[in-house]
Formats: structure tokens, C-alpha cells, sequence
């Protein structure tokens, strides 16, 4: 037991966050930056992106000193960080905006279209100063938004009461100022903030409460669907450099690009699922696929007569629920262990109140015989103990009737797992279970004899 009054907490990494700011954040900042602006200075081809509305925005020459401010949150936020863990998703998530953002300058150059306005006295300075650094290059993505968008998460996140409310006023004073000091054109600042969530979705913070309950599994049979994802990432591409609704297309060929790369490998820690909850950056990055995920499963479960369906007393397969739904089964099961399949769904906020584990595997590919064993063996501890399980996936049509089928042949509750499928069905029809996946239970089987 700690001693009264004696801090347990560990020592803040000092040393390590002052190696962080001088030795790699502090030059390669000013490394990448400064190279990207000379580089795109030396060409001629460097056009520009702005609606004529913005001709109307007035030059506010009080807003660079919140510009300038930034300057200020960067050098001083790594020592905010209470542990190494957090210092380090933290320059990494810098590093990730400098690196992604010098990449749009070199590959789409900008520069900014109007003459620079002629600031007289001490706000002139300061503009003076900008100007001897910051050239019209290097517009989209807007760094100025990317970096702003990790200093106000760091920073909000270690401040409480009215300071946090001038927090956020402040930092909305410098996303505006990249306009009022005409240092960007809009379409800098939706970009910008792509490349800061994409820094985010790399790096999330972790989440410690779903250690030992939280399995993401690596794809088995799904380079097909990957190549048809790619093919859409593709067509979303090729549309974004039409123009129109570019932003939009750009979206949505970043996302399916990444849930092809899941299908390809990655598995579904793409979606960075912790606690039974993607993480907010996952939602923003993914968007346009998890809206049409969400759509699916919304026309699906208004076909279902009913969303679940028990295989043994006590035991159900089926689809996922919502929150009302799953409100009332766990009221009428108590000590219910829920076993989630998704990696892609948030999941129903009663069942992540009770005993809660989602082993995560990618829709509509085969279950690895790794988790079908892990789900086994949870269903088969929980049955022991006299408690109800719930078992589900998106629909619970394909990965749910397998990881059960699988449980009742390698406890002998089926002779096979053709019967445990058969019996499966008796109850819920629409089950689908592929070639690939019966050669994945065969498999499962065979490993479980043989131990």
C-alpha cells in the first residue's frame, strides 16, 4: 500500500520530450517545411485553388498573433505529457501531419493567389517575420490546421473549468486566422484537417479497461474482396481529379482504400475498435464505407422476423442489436457474456456494461482457426458457469453461425460440424457458411483433436 500523501504516479518523461522537441520535432519541422517551399518555389507550374468569395475576406492583422501562437503550443506541448506512451503517439501524430502534408505540397503545389497585404506597425512585424519564413507555397493541406487540430486535443486534454473554455476559443482564433491573415485559401483547411484525423486514426490513445478483451484477427480469404474495394478506391480517385464534389470523392477513395488494405492484411484494426467503440478518428477517416456499412445493416434487420436465435438453453446467435434491444436481452439475462464479432460496428452500450469481449474478424471472410478456438473457449467458460452468451456479428448469418457451429463440434455437443451447422440452421435459415470457412472449421477441428 502507498504511504499517505506519496504520489504513485510515474515521473513525467522529461528527458525524453526534451529529445523529442530539439532533436527531431524542432529541425524536422522547419527541415520538411523549408524544403517544400524552396522546391515548389523553383517550379512553374504552381497554380492555385480558391472560390471568388474570398476575395471578400477581410485581412484582420490582429489574427497573426494567434497565428503566430501556434508556434508557441508546438515547442511547449511535449511537456504536457505525463507518460511515454502519450509523448510518443504524440510525436508521432506530429511527425505523421508534417510528412503526409509535405507530400500534397510536392505532388499537388499551391500557392496562395492575392498579393500579400502591406501590415504597418507592430502587427507588421510580426507579418514581416511571417513572411520571411512562410512563402505563398505549401498551401494544401493547411499544417497550420493539421498541427492546430493535435496541440488543442493535447492541450484541452490536460486543462479543466474556464481555462478550457479559453482553450477552445483560442484555437478557434487560429483556424480562422489562417483566412484573416491571408496565409490560406479555404479549401487548406478541410485538407488539412483530413491529414490531422489521419494522424489521429494512426495513432489513437490507448484504451487500458479493454486489455485481454479486445482480438483483431487477420483476414483469411479476403483478397477478393480487397481487389474490389481497391477498384473503388480507384473510381473515387479518378472522379476526385475531375473536380466537382472532389473533397468528397477524395473521402471516399481514402477510405476504401484503407478497408481494402484491411481485407488485404491489415485486418480489422483499421477501424481501431478498443472497449467496444471505434475510435472518433476511425469514424472521420472512414466515413463514406462505415455509412454505407450502417445503411446494410439497417435494410437487413428490417427483413429479420427476429435478430436472434438460441442454438442450446441459454445460448443465442444472431445479429447485432441496438441499444433498446440489447437493453431489454440483457435485463432478461443476467450475467451475460457477449461475445462480439464486428470490428467495424460499435457496439450496443448495455452489452458493453456487462461482461463484454469482442473478438473482431472482417466481414464476410473465413474465422482463422485462432479465433475460432478463442471464441470456444469463451463460450465454452461461460456455459460451464451456468451464464447465458450471446454471440453475434453484423447479421449473424456468417461468422456468428461459424464460430458456434465450430464450439459445438469441439465440445461434442454435435457429432460433426456438418450436424452443428444443420442444427444452426433448424433455428436461423438464412445462415451462410462459405467453402472457405468449412475448410477453416475442418481445420479447427483437426487442431483441437490433436491436442
Amino acid at each position: 500500500m502507498a504511504e499517505r500523501g506519496v504520489s504513485t504516479a510515474p515521473p513525467r518523461p522529461w528527458r525524453a520530450a526534451l529529445g523529442w522537441m530539439v532533436l527531431v520535432l524542432g529541425p524536422g519541422f522547419f527541415l520538411v517545411y523549408g524544403a517544400c517551399n524552396g522546391l515548389t518555389s523553383l517550379r512553374a507550374d504552381v497554380g492555385s485553388f480558391f472560390f471568388e468569395w474570398e476575395r471578400r475576406i477581410p485581412v484582420l492583422p490582429w489574427t497573426i498573433i494567434p497565428y503566430w501562437s501556434l508556434d508557441l503550443f508546438y515547442a511547449f506541448s511535449v511537456l504536457l505529457c505525463r507518460t511515454r506512451l502519450e509523448l510518443d503517439r504524440h510525436a508521432w501524430r506530429i511527425i505523421t501531419a508534417v510528412l503526409l502534408s509535405a507530400m500534397g505540397f510536392l505532388l499537388f503545389p499551391l500557392k496562395f493567389a492575392f498579393p500579400r497585404p502591406e501590415v504597418e506597425g507592430i502587427f507588421g512585424t510580426l507579418f514581416q517575420a511571417l513572411y520571411g519564413f512562410d512563402q505563398p507555397f505549401n498551401q494544401a493541406p493547411s499544417l497550420h490546421v493539421s498541427l492546430g487540430m493535435i496541440m488543442w486535443y493535447l492541450y484541452a486534454k490536460h486543462t479543466r473549468g474556464p481555462l478550457r473554455g479559453l482553450l477552445h476559443g483560442w484555437f478557434i482564433l487560429i483556424f480562422a486566422s489562417t483566412l484573416t491573415t491571408w496565409q490560406h485559401h479555404f479549401i487548406d483547411l478541410p485538407t488539412g484537417a483530413l491529414v490531422g484525423v489521419i494522424a489521429f486514426w494512426l495513432f489513437p490513445d490507448p484504451v487500458a479497461d479493454a486489455m485481454g478483451k479486445t482480438v483483431a484477427y487477420r483476414p483469411k480469404g479476403g483478397i477478393r474482396l480487397a481487389g474490389r474495394y481497391l477498384a473503388g478506391a480507384s473510381i473515387s480517385l479518378v472522379l476526385a481529379l475531375q473536380g466537382g464534389f472532389w473533397l468528397l470523392f477524395l473521402w471516399s477513395g481514402v477510405s476504401l482504400g484503407i478497408v481494402a488494405a484491411a481485407y488485404a492484411g491489415l485486418g480489422p484494426v483499421v477501424f481501431r475498435k478498443e472497449g467496444g467503440r471505434l475510435a472518433w478518428a476511425a469514424k472521420l477517416v472512414l466515413g463514406p464505407y462505415l455509412a454505407g456499412q450502417y445503411l446494410s445493416w439497417c435494410g437487413h434487420r428490417r427483413k429479420m422476423a427476429t435478430p436472434l436465435a438460441e442454438i442450446l438453453p441459454g445460448v443465442f446467435v444472431g445479429a447485432r442489436l441496438d441499444d433498446g434491444e440489447a437493453e431489454a436481452f440483457a435485463a432478461a439475462h443476467p450475467r451475460l457474456l457477449a461475445l462480439d464479432l464486428t470490428g467495424d460496428f460499435d457496439e450496443a452500450g448495455p452489452l458493453r456494461a456487462g461482461d463484454y469481449v469482442n473478438l473482431q474478424i472482417m466481414d464476410l471472410t473465413s474465422p482463422s482457426p485462432r479465433a475460432l478456438r478463442d471464441a470456444a473457449v469463451r463460450i465454452e467458460a461461460a456455459v460451464l458457469q451456468g451464464r447465458p452468451v450471446l454471440v453475434h456479428c453484423a447479421l449473424g448469418y456468417s461468422r456468428s453461425a461459424c464460430v458456434m457451429a465450430n464450439w459445438l463440434a469441439t465440445t461434442g455437443r454435435a457429432r460433426s460440424i456438418q450436424e452443428a451447422i444443420e442444427r444452426i440452421r433448424a433455428v436461423r435459415p438464412g445462415i451462410v457458411v462459405a467453402s472457405t470457412s468449412l475448410a477453416m472449421l475442418a481445420d479447427a477441428r483437426l487442431a483441437e483433436e490433436a491436442t
